[in-house]
């Protein structure tokens, strides 16, 4: 087992991963585009980029993932200086990316 995290944006392909990281957590699936960790290619943890509601796997050690899942989105939304639509969050950070 690795301590790798990788923070992605979730894809339409990541939807199962949500709905089981909402049901293990006990909380409603998160809605609109929202930022996924990953360790050892398993969600571990998401944030939603619009309300900011976080869920994440409680059987797993998800503190880091939590943090840096929460940096990432402020930093977006810092970035993009309004709260915004999501998806335009993410389509401006990729414009940005070298």
């Amino acid at each position: 087992m690795s301590d790798a995290l990788t923070i992605r944006a979730a894809t339409p392909g990541d939807e199962a991963a949500l709905r089981r990281l909402a049901a293990l957590d006990s909380s409603a699936p998160l809605h609109g585009p929202s930022v996924l960790a990953e360790r050892d290619d398993v969600a571990v943890a998401a944030v939603a980029l619009t309300s900011g509601d976080v869920i994440a796997d409680p059987f797993r050690r998800t503190a880091d993932a939590v943090h840096m899942l929460r940096l990432r989105r402020y930093l977006l939304v810092r970035q993009s200086n309004d709260v915004g639509p999501g998806w335009l969050l993410l389509r401006r950070r990729r414009l940005a990316l070298p």
